[in-house]
C-alpha cells in the first residue's frame, strides 16, 4: 500500500507545503494565544452566508486531498475561526 506522506515532491511543491504549513502554524499558535481574535469586517459578514461555510469546509478538503499537514492545520484554524466567529455574533 502507498503511503502519500512519504512520495518524492518536487522542490516548487515542497517549498509551497512547507511555506503553507509554517503559515497555518504562526496563524494558529495566534489564535490560540489570543480567546477573541479581530477578524476584518467582511470576514464576520461572511459568517452568515451559508456558501461561505462550504467554501471553509472545500479549502479543508482541498488541502488535505494535497497534504495531509496541510489539511489538519487548516482544519484547526477554520475551527478555531468558527469558535470565534459563534462568541462574536
Amino acid at each position: 500500500m502507498d503511503d502519500p506522506t512519504n512520495e518524492n515532491v518536487g522542490v516548487v511543491d515542497g517549498a509551497l507545503r512547507m511555506i503553507l504549513i509554517l503559515g497555518l502554524l504562526g496563524w494558529n499558535a495566534f489564535e490560540a494565544l489570543s480567546l477573541r481574535t479581530p477578524y476584518p469586517s467582511t470576514m464576520v459578514a461572511l459568517w452568515e452566508s451559508p456558501i461561505w461555510r462550504m467554501t471553509l469546509l472545500f479549502i479543508v478538503w482541498l488541502g488535505a486531498e494535497w497534504c495531509p499537514r496541510i489539511g489538519v492545520m487548516t482544519g484547526i484554524a477554520v475551527v478555531m475561526y468558527i469558535v470565534n466567529m459563534i462568541q462574536i455574533v
